[in-house]
């Protein structure tokens, strides 16, 4: 058994329209291309076309909006060029944007691609699958867009959103997280595997098509158990320690309170749309303390060690001669530096060698529905 690992990154400005793009999305999207190339790696942007597409329309009034929406395109062309993917991520968010008073004001009453209308629904695939088509297959003419994330994973109620995925050509959802709840939001609480893939059944994410036809979805890798989000924020070394059985490197520890520190800079709490409701009850308290969470197999939260130890024990608990495909889980925009994924494939690089092998998203999907030797 060996390890296909699909490094995804959600490629966005903030939930609510803010942050520079050339700052928290270009510069960093091409120093991390210039460090997956030295390793030899992918990675599929999961590109928020719904963002570029409102530049687009003010691009004629404003010189910031055209400097964005052409550094957009180029920096996706140059990563395709690299052998990288790019497949469709949107927030219906941006669909009615407005830019007033040199900032964005988005639509929030359709945070969800569930919220809008069918026929909306339909036209939202069909247009961002035809934009990436159009500007990727001219550099790689094999190009196609063929899988969607949601914005902010609330693709629930999912029914219509899958039958317009398979109506538009798509082959592949990957929103889905086992174990994963944000009331309001979504709820993959009972989906169906936290780490193999299925084909969607038509009602629900808990159990897999009886054939083997339709949407694959590919789940973001995850796992679930008792945590301690106290523990982990005025604890950390002794957090990791209990929970995974690692003693993370102080300097492990160090980027990952100076990412927190710069995130609450850049993008207050007070702005997170998803995270408006009171956090200071009782209850909030004692689940702080002790309850289940879930962990997303995530290179732009979790430590470089603590990231590569999962890894083998994904191994450790595979069989087969096949490769597993394993998606990891990204947000550029959240990481002040790519030092902890430079980490990551160092250390892949120096202890898990011929057991990982690096795949595109496309690549995974068609592996794994065609059943093949890689």
């Amino acid at each position: 058994m060996r390890l296909g690992l699909v490094f995804t990154n959600d490629w966005e400005l903030f939930g609510d329209g803010t942050g520079n793009y050339f700052e928290i999305q270009h510069k960093p999207l091409k120093n991390l291309l210039n460090i997956l190339n030295t390793f030899n790696t992918k990675i599929t942007i999961m590109a928020e076309v719904g963002q570029q597409l409102a530049f687009e329309k003010i691009k004629g009034n404003s010189d910031y909006a055209l400097e964005v929406s052409t550094g957009w395109k180029e920096i996706l062309k140059e990563a395709v060029s690299f052998g990288n993917d790019v497949q469709l991520h949107f927030h219906p968010q941006w669909l009615e944007a407005k830019f007033v008073n040199d900032r964005w004001h988005l639509d929030m009453e359709h945070f969800a691609i569930s919220s809008l209308p069918s026929e909306k629904i339909e036209s939202l695939l069909w247009t961002g699958k035809a934009y990436l088509e159009s500007l990727l297959q001219p550099v790689k003419p094999d190009y196609k867009c063929i899988a969607f994330r949601a914005g902010g994973y609330s693709i629930q109620p999912e029914q219509e959103v899958f039958k317009h995925l398979l109506n538009t050509g798509f082959e592949c959802d990957t929103s889905v997280t086992k174990g994963l709840a944000n009331p309001g939001f979504y709820d993959f609480s009972l989906a169906y595997s936290n780490k193999m893939p299925w084909f969607y059944n038509g009602e629900n994410f808990s159990a897999p098509a009886p054939e083997e036809t339709g949407i694959l979805e590919m789940p973001i890798y995850s796992i679930s158990g008792m945590d301690s989000a106290a523990l982990k924020k005025y604890f950390p070394k002794l957090y990791y320690l209990l929970k995974f059985g690692l003693i993370v490197p102080g300097n492990e520890l160090k980027w990952e309170s100076e990412r927190d520190k710069i995130k609450n800079e850049r993008y207050p709490r007070r702005q997170r749309y998803y995270k408006t409701t009171s956090r200071k009850s009782p209850a909030f308290y004692s689940k702080a303390l002790l309850s289940r969470q879930t962990l997303q197999l995530d290179y732009d939260y979790l430590p470089a060690s603590v990231f590569v130890k999962i890894l083998k024990n994904i191994l450790k608990n595979s069989e087969g001669d096949s490769i597993l495909p394993v998606i990891a889980s990204g947000h550029i925009k959240d990481a002040h530096t790519n030092e902890n994924i430079e980490s990551i494939l160092r250390q892949i690089n120096n202890s898990m060698r011929d057991e990982v092998v690096s795949l595109t998203l496309s690549e995974a999907i068609h592996i794994w529905k065609e059943n093949l030797q890689y």
